[in-house]
């Protein structure tokens, strides 16, 4: 069988389209025409009914499309097998998360790795929840720890951790405070892109309360200087805020709405059967590190 033929043909019947199918496997379109011409004439059957509208495949072209999905999706996996097997002899591996999780909580999963791993060098990446999932997405991360944003359905996600936001201001707040109480109040988020900022803005969406006063900040230490300078106040997890509060930078207050954020940790649902994601995993499920954040 000639490859190229049925990858002429499988592209034209996944995209519906000669014209799409050309530009993706930048040939012209009648050299594909000719390729899928050529695999038809090869078995005497016609896979395609061609109209000047629409191709439509036939009961025969259905039944050989179904098996090369099969064949370059295998193909595909075999491709990030070889890359994550080049990956792990040549000792990187890339990861991606917020900086927020970077300075509280990647160390140690790093120290882990690098333990049982010790020729793996390590390439973390910083950026915010959504700049992540993309650069997982276009492959250019492994994987990503990121707080829960809406994914793709090619993208598996994985809890890892349930932090409970809280509020921090250079103000006293009453303890029984809730997000309602808030209305008024400046809060400042951080820049779009961030799963902080999409799921309180939603949480606040949820129990119809408009947000009337608030600022948005792309630095996370600038946010809780802006707190402790009164300027207003901002959600944030626990561990990110314990320190400060021993040293009473601020006030905190555990809103009652009962306010958490998910965190992932997400890779390509192609990348399943990666190596380096499987060692991560084991990692994670041998000492379960993230529990002590909950």
């Amino acid at each position: 069988m000639n490859f190229t033929h049925l990858k002429a043909f499988y592209t034209v019947a996944k995209l519906k389209s000669f014209t799409k199918a050309a530009v993706e496997l930048s040939v012209s379109q009648s050299t594909l025409s000719i390729q899928v011409q050529n695999l038809e004439s090869q078995y005497d059957m016609v896979l395609i009914n061609r109209t000047k509208k629409s191709i439509k495949l036939t009961d025969e072209g259905d039944t050989i499309y179904a098996f090369a999905d099969k064949i370059f999706s295998l193909s595909l996996d075999l491709e990030n097998t070889i890359e994550d097997l080049n990956m792990l002899r040549s000792g990187k591996l890339q990861i991606g998360t917020t900086p927020t999780l970077a300075r509280y909580m990647l160390p140690n999963v790093i120290q882990m790795l690098k333990q049982h791993n010790p020729d793996l060098k390590l390439q973390l990446y910083t950026g915010l929840s959504r700049e992540v999932l993309s650069k997982v997405t276009e492959f250019k991360y492994h994987i990503g720890i990121i707080g829960r944003v809406a994914y793709p359905d090619n993208i598996i996600a994985r809890q890892v951790l349930n932090p409970k936001l809280y509020f921090i201001t250079a103000d006293k707040m009453n303890p029984s405070t809730h997000l309602k109480d808030l209305e008024n109040y400046p809060i400042i988020f951080p820049e779009e892109g961030s799963a902080t900022r999409e799921y309180i803005i939603q949480e606040f969406l949820k129990r119809d309360i408009t947000l009337n006063d608030y600022i948005m900040c792309e630095n996370p230490p600038a946010i809780k200087n802006m707190v402790q300078l009164g300027i207003g106040g901002a959600f944030l997890p626990w561990y990110s805020i314990e320190k400060d509060v021993k040293e009473e930078k601020y006030n905190y207050v555990e809103v009652l709405d009962g306010l958490s954020l998910n965190i992932d940790l997400i890779y390509l649902n192609e990348r399943r059967n990666s190596i380096p994601i499987k060692k991560f995993n084991a990692i994670l499920k041998e000492y379960q590190y993230f529990k002590v954040f909950t």
